[in-house]
């Protein structure tokens, strides 16, 4: 999980918002924990010593990322470092920002790496609306250029995936959850808003 920006359109560390009665990186913590995945990290930055607190009661690893100003990236290149004494075939990347992605997306994104055969897809990839979204599971074929390459420090992971067209593996889901990331108090208002009404 990434939880490292410094959230400031936001003005609150996202990872604390109230989402269904617990903050929101403690709904993606129990997401994960019930979809068994077993290895889980937690990206902090700025507002680490206010996060991890939240997360005590959790069975997670907890890394931090000092370049916040290096975007996304920064965090992605931090929990890969983390992760590769575990050597994993692949790394499930959620946005804290997401919280209100249903479990069932996540499964079928999961369900379809299962699934491929052959060579296994650079990344499974959430569509909604024909539009690309999050989480996304990347492949560690990929892992050395998501921490290496020039172009993804400058462009961030799309770079990777325009590189790999050919080897992507796109999942239609009917979760508009997928693209629509929380980043302004405006947008918080109308995640509470819209789930109330029971849109997601």
């Amino acid at each position: 999980m990434l939880a490292a920006g410094r959230s400031a359109r936001m003005g609150s560390p996202k990872a604390l918002l109230d989402f269904r009665g617990m903050p929101f990186a403690v709904r993606i913590l129990q997401a994960l924990e019930a979809l068994e995945v077993k290895t889980r990290v937690v990206v902090i930055g700025p507002d680490g010593a206010r996060i991890r607190p939240a997360l005590a009661d959790h069975d997670c690893m907890i890394v931090q990322n000092d370049d916040v100003d290096g975007g996304p990236i920064a965090s992605l290149r931090v929990a890969l470092e983390a992760l590769e004494p575990f050597r994993l075939a692949a790394a499930l990347v959620w946005p804290v920002d997401l919280p209100h992605v249903r479990l069932a997306t996540v499964e079928r994104l999961l369900e379809a790496l299962r699934r491929s055969t052959g060579t296994p897809p650079a990344a499974v990839i959430p569509t909604f609306g024909e539009r690309r979204g999050h989480p996304v599971i990347w492949s560690s074929s990929v892992f050395a250029e998501l921490l290496e390459s020039p172009a993804a420090t400058s462009e961030g992971a799309r770079a990777v995936l325009h590189s790999h067209g050919d080897r992507l593996r796109s999942v239609g889901v009917d979760d508009p959850a997928v693209i629509d990331q929380v980043n302004t108090p405006e947008d918080y208002e109308r995640l509470v808003r819209d789930w109330n009404r029971d849109i997601y």
